[in-house]
């Protein structure tokens, strides 16, 4: 399949390691998310379930989303953009955008890695929430400093963040705009992993061939147990997983494990 091509940012699948990538390309603007970016990033989400429908298995392994340049991974809505917005309709946009931005990243069926190397605030921040995974450079800092222009974060944050670090932790990031940094960060459970920035590139690959090298129906099932514990409660959770371990247990990923176990035999998985 041929790249697209887009403005705000860059998409691109390997179709032999399976691993889709997009990354946020406004670099002299910080990376700053316009109504072009929202609506890009998810067609390139919408582009990688498209992939799989005419195949048999799995045809992505895992997302990866970036920011371009080394100053910001995003600094959130661009304010440039915003102040020219006026009508209640338009105004209305902002957050329906932001919010089927993180839905669609949040939904997306195998797990995506946020890779993060500078500023990640406000709506970046939201992107970085909605992935599964996220891998920061140590000079990397936080925030959501929606409140300082009269809103609340419009992707979800606050209610992402107090899942993370809990009801009370999560209304004082958002009500004072504090921005923290990649250590704290870590050491709150906002984002999962630092490391140095000449070495976070490799570092999120080795993460990410970590998952690639494991049965990818099994991936995207333990995300989707994982997820329905916070909606749907932990007995409709516990149920789902029950049903979901028969599903795989007929796949023929699952025949070929159980036929090389205890063997030095590399299993190749289909998907399927």
């Amino acid at each position: 399949m041929s790249e697209p091509d887009y403005d705000a940012i860059a998409w691109s699948f390997d179709e032999d390691t399976g691993v889709g990538r997009i990354e946020l390309d406004r670099p002299d603007a910080m990376n700053a998310i316009n109504d072009r970016m929202q609506r890009e990033l998810i067609e390139g989400f919408r582009r990688f379930r498209r992939l799989e429908e005419d195949r048999t298995g799995v045809a992505v392994r895992a997302i990866v989303v970036s920011g371009a340049g080394d100053r910001a991974f995003s600094t959130g809505l661009d304010v440039s953009e915003m102040q020219s917005i006026t009508d209640y309709g338009e105004k209305k946009r902002i957050p329906d955008g932001f919010h089927e931005m993180a839905e669609t990243i949040e939904r997306c069926e195998p797990p995506v890695i946020a890779r993060i190397d500078g500023l990640c605030l406000g709506g970046g921040l939201e992107i970085a929430l909605a992935s599964d995974f996220r891998l920061a450079s140590e000079r990397s800092s936080f925030g959501q400093p929606e409140v300082n222009f009269g809103v609340l974060p419009g992707g979800g944050g606050a209610q992402r963040l107090s899942m993370i670090v809990g009801v009370s932790r999560a209304k004082e990031l958002c009500m004072t705009g504090e921005r923290i940094e990649a250590e704290r960060a870590a050491a709150e459970g906002i984002i999962d992993h630092v490391h140095p920035a000449a070495d976070l590139e490799s570092e999120v690959e080795s993460f990410v061939d970590s998952i690639v090298d494991k049965p990818p129906l099994a991936v995207r099932t333990i995300k989707e147990a994982a997820d329905r514990t916070r909606e749907v409660g932990f007995e409709e959770a516990l149920q789902y997983g029950n049903r979901a371990w028969l599903s795989l247990s007929q796949t023929r990923d699952y025949d070929r494990a159980v036929e090389a176990f205890g063997t030095d035999a590399d299993v190749e998985w289909e998907g399927r």
